[in-house]
C-alpha cells in the first residue's frame, strides 16, 4: 500500500475562542494534484499556515510521507519538504527578483560569501525552464502583481519540493498565465511532486486537480475523486444548503 504524500489526523487551530479547524482528518495521495475547496472562513487558509509551519495546532497531527512532523517553523517545514506559494505574497518588495529568489537558502561558497555568480545563472536557467522571463535585477516593487505571482511560485518551485502548497496562485493570474500554471503543474505531476491547490474556481479544478477536500466552518466536509463529483455537488456542500 502507498502512503499518503500527507496525512492530517484530528486538526485542531483554536484562536482564542474562535476554532478555525476543529477535528479535520483526510489524506492527500503522493504524486496527485489535489484541491482545496471552501469559502471564505472555511479553514482553507488556517491548514496551509499550519502545513507551512507559520503556526502551530492546537490539536492533532501532521504526518509527511507516513512520519509525524512537527512544523513548527517555515524551515521545518522546507526541511521535510513542504514549499508554499502565497497569496499573499512573502517576496521582499524592496529587494530584486534574484536576492527574492534565493533566499533565505544563497548557495555559499567555502569563504562564507555568497557565490553570486553560480546562483544568477542557476536561478535564469530555472526562470527560462519555466517559460517566463524577467530582469533578475529588477526590485520586486517595480513589477506587476501577475509577474510577482508567478515569482513566488517560481521560488517555491526552485526548492524542489516533495509537496507545494499553491495558496490561491491564479487569484491575480489571467489567460496565458493561468495555462502557464497548469503546464507547470502537470510538469511538477509527471516528476512525483505533491501539489496542493487552494482555489475557488471549479474550472481550474477540474483542469488540473485529482482529487478535492471541502471544508466548511473549520471542519472536513467530504474529500472525493474530481471525476465523481458535480459542480452543483461542490457548490452544495461548500455553502451547507441546496442551490434550489
Amino acid at each position: 500500500m502507498t502512503v499518503p504524500a500527507v496525512e492530517i489526523d484530528g486538526l485542531r487551530k483554536a484562536f482564542g475562542p474562535t476554532v478555525a479547524l476543529d477535528g479535520v482528518s483526510f489524506s492527500i495521495a503522493k504524486g496527485s494534484v489535489h484541491a482545496l475547496l471552501g469559502e471564505n472562513g472555511a479553514g482553507k487558509s488556517t491548514l496551509v499556515k499550519l502545513m507551512s509551519g507559520l503556526i502551530r495546532p492546537s490539536e492533532g497531527r501532521i504526518r509527511i510521507l507516513g512520519n509525524d512532523v512537527a512544523l513548527n517553523t517555515p524551515r521545518a517545514a522546507h526541511a521535510c519538504g513542504v514549499q508554499t506559494a502565497f497569496q499573499e505574497m512573502t517576496l521582499v518588495r524592496d529587494l530584486s527578483v534574484l536576492d527574492n529568489m534565493l533566499l533565505p537558502y544563497a548557495p555559499m561558497g567555502v569563504t562564507g560569501l555568497i557565490r553570486r555568480s553560480a546562483a544568477r545563472r542557476s536561478v535564469q536557467r530555472h526562470i527560462a525552464d519555466l517559460g517566463f522571463s524577467v530582469d533578475l535585477d529588477a526590485e520586486v516593487a517595480t513589477l506587476e502583481l501577475s509577474v510577482r505571482q508567478k515569482i513566488e511560485i517560481a521560488r517555491a518551485v526552485y526548492r524542489k519540493p516533495e509537496i507545494l502548497l499553491l495558496d490561491e496562485p491564479t487569484s491575480t493570474l489571467a489567460g496565458r498565465d493561468v495555462e502557464w500554471l497548469g503546464e507547470i503543474i502537470a510538469r511538477l505531476k509527471a516528476n512525483g511532486t505533491t501539489v496542493v491547490f487552494i482555489t475557488h474556481r471549479m474550472r481550474e479544478v477540474r483542469a488540473f486537480c485529482d482529487t478535492l477536500t471541502i471544508l466548511r466552518n473549520g471542519r472536513h466536509i467530504a474529500t472525493t475523486p474530481v471525476a465523481g463529483i458535480s459542480d452543483g455537488d461542490v457548490i452544495e456542500k461548500i455553502i451547507g444548503r441546496s442551490l434550489e
